[in-house]
């Protein structure tokens, strides 16, 4: 996620729950929000048959755009930078 979010915020945003603070809250899900699972992160780039589509890396030893599952998403964040 740290490549994808305008300026590299840095090592500390290597665990997933890190970017629970990051940006500002969203609210909710939402079209290009960062949204974040206790050990996952990834960014919501669509919403197909009523499902949410999240890009993330690390899913299946690669990175993946699918539809997920937002049960358990402790923080939806917007980015400070458009990505």
């Amino acid at each position: 996620m740290r490549t994808q979010v305008g300026s590299d915020p840095g090592p500390q945003y290597n665990l997933a729950r890190s970017w629970a603070r990051y940006g500002s809250n969203a609210g909710g899900p939402s079209v290009g929000t960062i949204v974040v699972w206790r050990h996952h992160v990834g960014k919501i780039v669509g919403q197909e048959n009523g499902k949410w589509i999240v890009t993330s890396g690390n899913d299946g030893h690669a990175v993946r755009t699918r539809p997920r599952s937002l049960a358990g998403a402790i923080a939806f964040r917007n980015a400070y930078a458009q990505f």
